[in-house]
């Protein structure tokens, strides 16, 4: 990589977030090392340096070890010289987030939405900024906000194209949000931003080809592709819970029969757990629901597995199957090194996640599996809040300029 010639302000820019990008990532290295790193010249690096000394991004901390010459002197980057804000919407619920530089949680807080209309979630999403922002000081927070929507999402244009869980359709958030808080507003689809969080913060770091598959009312995918978010041409790459599954299966909201997501979602697995309570008195799920089917719900019935109700069990065994039928064409088509399963299903754990690992073997192609691990996230209900402050992160170098 070598050094960029073009606009001086934008090629500072450029250059800029290339060596805080790899200030980051290290956390510890040299000025020579950088210049190696980035492929920029000692003296941009100097200038460059000095700024991030400047506004507290780094510090000096003296010599390193040497190799032969003059001991190296080591910046190290520090993460809680400014904060970033991210919330993700879920269940007519806020989770918001105020994180560090390296996308750790710092302060977090849940708000309900307490009805389903788009200028009601902004102005919950207001309260729940302001409430965490009197927890830090105000100067050290990014002049942005991530979001972690439902639906469709048109990432350029911030507007949720269609989301069927709230009923909202064309609704311009970004602008809303912008106006509402004052700040800039990136906004995206919430498993989307879950993949990002993964990237970011979860235990596989260093990671450049990872899927995140969130499931919980719906299910729906984050694609990362050389170490970014795949989008597809218009922001909508990653509808799993819409390939098709069993031609002739139930109907979907969406007008196609046997999605995905109407048989392994949350609602799902309590529907198919109802259906099979009026052929079986042998199980559990009678005494956890009592006379009331309507209680049914998909963590009852991975309770009831869990005690070994062989009911249960083949009802998990079934969402299983169905999700590995999906997961194997997943591997096949875009051979990642890692599938992150996250949301109120997908991190049950091993009861899922064994027979799923079994079918997804049986019916992927070997040498591209050869490639991949399935795993249940590590960041658990905090996936898609972390996942929407890396929206801020991924411009804070950019951000803390402008702040200054």
């Amino acid at each position: 990589m070598t050094e960029r010639i073009g606009q001086p302000e934008l090629l500072k820019e450029i250059n800029r977030s290339r060596v805080f990008d790899a200030l980051r990532a290290a956390h510890l290295i040299s000025r020579a090392k950088l210049a190696q790193q980035t492929g920029l010249s000692r003296a941009t690096i100097s200038t460059l340096a000095d700024e991030f000394l400047q506004i507290g991004v780094a510090e000096d901390v003296g010599f390193g070890d040497s190799t032969g010459g003059r001991p190296p002197v080591m910046l190290k980057f520090n993460p809680n010289t400014a904060l970033a804000l991210g919330a993700r919407m879920r269940d007519h619920e806020w989770g918001i987030v105020i994180t560090n530089l390296n996308a750790q949680i710092l302060h977090q807080i849940n708000v309900p939405i307490t009805d389903g209309t788009p200028e009601t979630a902004v102005k919950a999403l207001k309260q729940g900024v302001a409430t965490l922002k009197s927890q830090v000081g105000r100067q050290k927070i990014l002049p942005a906000i991530g979001l972690g929507t439902p639906g469709l999402v048109d990432m350029h244009a911030g507007v949720i194209k269609t989301a069927v869980d709230v009923s909202w359709f064309d609704v311009p958030f970004r602008e809303m949000v912008e106006a509402s808080l004052g700040m800039k507003a990136f906004v995206t689809n919430r498993s989307k931003v879950g993949a990002l969080a993964e990237l970011w913060h979860g235990a596989n770091q260093g990671i450049k080809e990872l899927i995140y598959v969130s499931i919980g009312t719906g299910v729906a995918a984050g694609i990362i592709h050389e170490g970014k978010l795949f989008m597809g041409a218009n922001s909508s790459a990653g509808e799993l819970g819409h390939v098709t599954i069993l031609p002739d299966g139930p109907l979907c909201p969406c007008g196609n029969k046997g999605c995905l997501q109407q048989l392994v979602s949350g609602v799902a697995i309590a529907n198919r757990a109802r259906e099979k309570l009026r052929q079986s008195d042998d199980t559990i799920l009678h005494a956890l629901i009592g006379t009331h089917p309507e209680r049914i719900t998909a963590d009852v019935v991975f309770q009831a597995a869990e005690q070994g109700d062989s009911l249960a069990k083949e009802i998990i065994d079934e969402t299983a199957m169905y999700l590995g039928i999906a997961l194997a064409n997943v591997v096949n088509l875009f051979n990642p090194e890692l599938i992150v399963l996250g949301g109120p299903v997908g991190q049950k754990g091993e009861i899922l996640l064994e027979p799923l690992q079994a079918e997804v073997r049986r019916r992927a192609m070997a040498y591209p599996l050869s490639a991949t691990r399935i795993i249940t996230t590590v960041l658990g209900p905090n996936a898609g809040t972390v996942g929407a402050a890396t929206l801020v992160l991924q411009r804070a170098s950019d951000l803390l300029f402008e702040r200054t």
